[in-house]
């Protein structure tokens, strides 16, 4: 009874030997046929990536090695001790733990990833890698900027603010209305420009490129400029706020003044321009106000736009000057008292009306900015009076 239930036995046994030898050929991740005279291999790497080991056992066996497969699949950290092993064993190992599959023939290793890579997979992983290496660029508007000793970036821009620079920069470090600092272990590789400040290299900081400085009168008053157009806020219950508001209030009364002296022709065209094409003149205060950020920001990302900043920042603040100096005139133009209506005595008296209101904390400065921008819209559309409105 026992020898037919044996040789019954070893019949299935033997009867699945095929499926089993299939199955074992299919969880294989070599494909393609190792010579039999490829030497042993032995691999010690306490630390390293399964490019490492590819390396090293194609080194060992003379084969050339193709790896088509995600950086960060190759990369992935592995620890391995391989002592005179088989290559085709060291292989499966390696491929294991890297989720890889390859390829053997006429002595080239073909590795891949275990999952289907497609070519979008791929162009996305490399721009995913492209921007890592190459960090993203630090612009700040009407605030100081600082770059942390761990953080890497491209560039490193604020208008209106100052930079501090503990870290990596990849190119250039400009800041407007503020100055630049390099503190001791930070590395920028392009130039460090301030208009209106001061470039400091503390000692154990590394600039590769220039340092400018563009210190003296102008650049300084345009970069104080800056910081009171993109930076500058009111403070609510300070003693030195409503000093620090009446005095620029004064300053742009006076100067609205000087102004309407010298150039009463063009204010009246102005205003009635303004008159004329309200629409067009708030769009074009719009454009100033959100446009003048973005101009800056786009001339500091060049060397050769850099000079031209102080110079946007003059145009912007006269922009808006000869805007104060319209409205005010605007508005003493309608103050039913006043006689003998000049461009200076409606400039003088609506500039008062103006001024007292920009002391109210924060609305105060809010209506002067709108009134101004407006105005400022007109002026720049009439090309300062030189264009009149044509009537439709």
């Amino acid at each position: 009874m026992r020898a037919p239930r044996l040789i019954a036995a070893l019949a299935v046994v033997l009867s699945l030997l095929p499926g089993l030898a299939l199955d074992a050929a299919g969880d294989s991740r070599l494909e393609g046929r190792i010579p039999d005279t490829t030497p042993v291999v032995s691999i010690d790497q306490p630390r390293g990536t399964v490019l490492d080991a590819l390396s090293a056992i194609t080194k060992q066996t003379g084969w050339s090695l193709v790896v088509v497969a995600p950086e960060g699949t190759a990369s992935r950290p592995l620890t391995i001790r391989v002592v005179k092993r088989p290559a085709a064993e060291a292989l499966e190992l390696v491929l294991e733990a890297g989720a890889l599959r390859a390829s053997f023939a006429d002595g080239v290793l073909k590795a891949r990833p275990e999952t289907a890579t497609t070519a979008r997979d791929l162009r996305r992983e490399g721009r995913r890698e492209r921007r890592g290496r190459r960090g993203a660029d630090r612009v700040v508007i009407g605030q100081s900027l600082t770059i942390g000793a761990d953080e890497t970036v491209d560039r490193a821009v604020a208008v209106g603010g100052s930079i501090t620079v503990a870290g990596h920069v990849r190119r250039n470090v400009v800041a407007v209305g503020g100055s630049v600092t390099l503190l001791p272990g930070a590395h920028v590789e392009g130039d460090a420009v301030a208009v209106g400040g001061a470039v400091s290299i503390e000692e154990g900081a590394t600039l590769d490129g220039d340092h400018v400085s563009a210190g003296g009168t102008f650049p300084t008053i345009a970069g104080a400029l800056t910081r009171w157009a993109v930076g500058g806020r009111p403070h609510l219950h300070s003693f030195f706020g409503v000093v620090s508001r009446t005095a620029r209030n004064l300053l742009v009364y006076v100067i609205a003044l000087l102004i309407a002296a010298s150039f009463p022709s063009a204010l009246t065209r102005i205003r009635a321009y303004l008159v004329d094409r309200p629409g067009l003149s708030v769009l074009g205060g719009i454009a100033i106000l959100l446009g003048f950020g973005p101009l800056c920001v786009a001339l500091a990302i060049t060397i050769i736009g850099i000079p031209l900043i102080p110079v946007a920042v003059m145009l912007f603040v006269v922009l808006f000057l000869f805007g104060f100096a319209v409205s005010a005139g605007w508005l003493g133009e309608r103050i039913p008292f006043l006689h003998d209506k000049t461009p200076v005595k409606t400039v003088a008296l609506g500039g008062v009306v103006l001024a007292v209101v920009g002391l109210v904390p924060w609305i105060g400065t809010l209506l002067l900015i709108c009134a101004a921008a407006v105005s400022a819209g007109a002026t720049l559309l009439s090309r300062f009076g030189r264009r009149m409105a044509i009537a439709v």
